[in-house]
Parts: structure tokens; sequence; C-alpha cells
């Protein structure tokens, strides 16, 4: 009896065909766990949804899922639970088997919101930071190098965190960010009582086409002035606030308290009185303070 030999190219061929068709079933699997995985996110079943995302990293720890799958754990633990350990456990993990990802940046992110702004561990912060600097294609690059000179600042390293931010500016960073450069190098020098060299970066927001860095100018700046027993500019500055009710209220008190101030001053009997109670901002606008904390809000959504 003839045997028949296969042809080694329709062999070859068919093989080809077996593999494919089993990897699209094991890509259509894991994609419907990841789905499932984001559904129970979404409506708030996080213990399947670390459950399905975990099933789909052991499935395949080298596959197309399996970066996404450790970033939606990290972040399920750090923005929905609060554990702050199991999620740096899994951000730090991603960023250990996949340096070179998408996901791993958004790792070093938001380590780096949790050591700045929940542990208040500033060395680790800017370690992630540096980190996040060493991606060639880094999208928000400059957003970066401001958290990290404010971390510097936070860390009242004054003079490494204004080599930064005027680094910043030489770039030609533009937009809200350049306002909030400005503010930041305004605040190190008003820390430090250089009230003289806070004037010029306070005074570059007062035109500012974001309303809640140009109310922020307006309190630094008049505080500066005061601090500087430039009464007058004090007051001027205060005027330009907004007209609302609120806030012509708020002046007019302003304007009373300075005016003693200055009479002290003027007799040789200055006291030395509390910062004044600010009125909220306006709807729309970031609340006024004389010097905020930035805090980065890095949003997700569960589909990265």
């Amino acid at each position: 009896m003839t045997s028949r030999r296969c042809n080694p190219r329709l062999c070859a061929a068919g093989c080809l065909l077996v593999l494919g068709i089993m990897l699209t079933a094991c890509n259509t699997s894991s994609g419907q766990l990841m789905d499932k995985a984001e559904t129970n996110w979404r409506k708030g079943r996080y213990d399947e949804s670390i459950q399905s995302n975990q099933e789909l990293y052991n499935r395949e720890r080298r596959g197309r899922y399996a970066a996404r799958a450790l970033l939606n754990i990290g972040n399920i633990y750090y923005l929905n639970l609060r554990k702050l350990k199991p999620a740096i456990d899994y951000y730090e993990k991603l960023t250990e088997e996949f340096p070179d990802s998408a996901e791993a940046i958004l790792a070093h992110k938001q380590l780096a919101e949790i050591y700045a702004n929940e542990l208040v561990d500033l060395d680790q912060a800017i370690a992630q930071y540096d980190r996040m600097l060493e991606a060639k294609n880094l999208d928000d690059r400059q957003e970066i190098l401001f958290q990290r000179a404010d971390a510097y600042l936070k860390k009242e390293e004054f003079d490494h965190a204004r080599r930064e931010l005027l680094g910043l500016q030489d770039s030609g960073v533009s937009g809200r960010l350049a306002d909030q450069v400005s503010l930041k190098i305004g605040d190190s020098y008003e820390i430090q009582k250089r009230f003289d060299e806070a004037v010029e970066p306070f005074q570059k927001v007062l035109k500012s086409s974001f309303p809640e860095c140009r109310r922020r100018a307006i309190f630094s700046l008049a505080e500066t002035y005061e601090n500087l027993f430039e009464f007058d500019k004090a007051v001027q500055t205060i005027q330009m606030l907004e007209k609302t009710p609120e806030n012509d209220r708020f002046v007019q008190s302003e304007i009373a308290r300075l005016s003693a101030k200055r009479k002290g001053a003027e007799t040789g009997g200055l006291m030395w009185d509390h910062a004044p109670v600010i009125p909220a901002a306006p709807a729309k606008a970031a609340p006024a303070k004389r010097r905020p904390k930035k805090k980065t809000n890095i949003e997700l959504s569960p589909a990265i």
C-alpha cells in the first residue's frame, strides 16, 4: 500500500493556520477577561476586578494585557480602596517587569503622587520623577519637571527649586503651567523673606487669562507689598479683585486693616496682626489661598 507524503508547504501552512487560530482564541479570551475586570471596576466590584486582573496577569505574564492588569490592580488599591501598601507593591512590580511600557510611566506618576502627597516622602517622590524623565517620549515632560521642582521647594531646597523653575521658563513653557511656574518662583522668595525679589514673579501673573492663577497672584503680591511696608501698593493690588459683593466687603476690611497697620508703623506701635480671612473664590475658580500646596491629581480611567 502506497503511503501519502504531506506536501511540506501544505503542512507548514496548516501549522501556521492552527497556531493563528489558537492565538486568536487566546487573545479573545484575554480580551474578554480584561473587559470583565474593567466592567467590575466601573461598577464598584473591586474585589472581583482585582481577581480578574490577577488571573489575567497569571495567565500571560509577558502577554499583551499583563502590564495593564498590574496597573489596574494598583489603581484599585490606591484610588478606590485607599490601601497604599499593596498599591505601591503592584506599581513597583509593573515598573520592574515592564520598564519601557506606557503603563510603567503611569505607575511612576502614581508612585510619585503617593510619596509626595500621601506619605510625604519627597526623596522617593523625586526619585519617581527622575525615572519618568528618563523616558524618551514623555508627553508631559514640562509638567513632570514642574512637579519635581515643587518637591524640591517643599524640601526647602530653594536654590535647586528655583533653578529648575527658571529652566522651565527659559524652555518657553506657556499657558497655565507658565503662571504656576511664576507663582512658585515668587513663593520661594517670599518663604525666604526675600520680598523684593518676589514682586516680579507675582506681577507676571496679574494679567493671566486663568482666573484662579490671577486671583492667587493678587493675594500673594498684596501680602508681599505688606511685608515691604508698601501699604499703598498693597491696597491697589487687593483692589484688583473681581467685583463681587463678597470681594468688595473683603477689600474694604483689608483697606481698614492695612490703614491701621500703616498708622502703627508710623507711630512706632506696629501690631503684627494675623493674616486676613480671604473670601472664597467665585464659582469655577480655585479657592483663594496665600500659598496653596499643589496636589497632583492624576485621574485614570479603567481602560488605559
